[in-house]
């Protein structure tokens, strides 16, 4: 009976251990967990910091943009040198981009002829069909115009998208300015195959692989494009008169290349490139709504502190005064 007792014992105390272990074990990792999740947080919220830095940098160096220079072109400290640092337990990178070189989108909400003609010479130069630009543009303008009318039989409005079924959903017309670009996926005709068109979800040549520029924004108001900051595409909308061989030259005037030496003379104002455009028997240009100034700007930022990436997209707006404010922030965006 001793010996069973004492068996009893050792086996009780061995329980005890095993318990004692495992509870020790299970406390111990939960622990690590935690410090790892706070760890994470910390590096989380550090990194965001870090990216609000870059946007003061950002701010900072678009206000010593407008102090020294009245145009704004592809060959200022703003685009060419982008923002690069170490920090601690990780690095910062940000770049700055124009955003008025593009196509605002936004600018159809008017319904103006020009703007719908530049728009619509960009699709045609995208190899879009005549059947899908008759079919997108009045869809597009219908859902940014306020009021329940089509502006053609191909526009679309609320009886349109209420009547959608799976597995598209049922919604309204936005009747206000496109806030993203991805919004253009509720937008009838707007299928995948257009968004690839349009370089709207891949801007890469399926063929060569190469980036190609990106051709549409969306800003929160009418804007005008910026001639020297516009990839060949948008110049070749301007006017029906660009040509190819127009939009290179200007290119090549404005951004330098072998044949004037790599000399950059970007356009001090719209009528120094009517001038420039006259000199090489280009007359008449309409200049509608074109500038040689910007006042909307993107800033990407990355900071990786630890485990943690943080990617900011930022929009800001430069006032007449030179100080920039933030319009909107989206992270993990763009």
């Amino acid at each position: 009976m001793r010996h069973h007792q004492k068996g009893i014992a050792l086996i009780t105390a061995l329980l005890i251990v095993t318990l004692a272990t495992t509870a020790a074990v299970t406390i111990t990792a939960e622990l690590q967990r935690e410090i790892r999740r706070s760890g994470n947080i910390l590096h989380h919220d550090q990194a965001y910091v870090y990216a609000l830095a870059a946007e003061d940098f950002a701010r900072y160096g678009l206000k010593l943009d407008h102090d020294d220079n009245k145009s704004d072109h592809l060959h200022e400290l703003w685009h060419t040198i982008p923002i690069v640092e170490d920090i601690e337990g990780g690095t910062l990178e940000g770049k700055l981009d124009d955003l008025q070189g593009l196509f605002n989108i936004n600018t159809l909400a008017n319904n103006n002829a020009i703007d719908k003609d530049r728009f619509q010479r960009i699709l045609q130069n995208l190899e879009l069909t005549t059947t899908e630009i008759q079919q997108i543009t009045p869809a597009l303008i219908d859902w940014m115009d306020v009021g329940q009318d089509t502006v053609s039989p191909y526009g679309a409005e609320d009886d349109f998208y209420q009547g959608l079924a799976e597995p598209q959903k049922p919604h309204l017309a936005a009747n206000q300015l496109i806030i993203d670009i991805s919004e253009l996926r509720l937008i009838k005709g707007f299928n995948n195959d257009i968004l690839k068109k349009l370089r709207i979800t891949k801007n890469t040549d399926p063929i060569t692989g190469e980036t190609l520029p990106v051709l549409f924004t969306v800003l929160p108001e009418y804007t005008s494009i910026n001639i020297n900051t516009a990839p060949a595409e948008v110049l070749k909308s301007l006017d029906i008169k660009i040509t190819d061989q127009i939009a290179e030259k200007i290119i090549t005037k404005r951004d330098g290349a072998a044949l004037t030496n790599g000399t950059a003379t970007p356009f001090k104002s719209v009528n120094e490139f009517k001038s420039y455009l006259a000199s090489i028997q280009v007359n008449n240009i309409n200049v509608t709504s074109l500038s040689v100034t910007t006042e909307y700007f993107s800033l990407k930022a990355k900071t990786v502190v630890g485990q943690s990436t943080m990617n900011l997209y930022t929009l800001l707006k430069r006032e007449t005064s030179g100080f920039s404010r933030v319009v909107s922030r989206n992270q993990g965006a763009h």
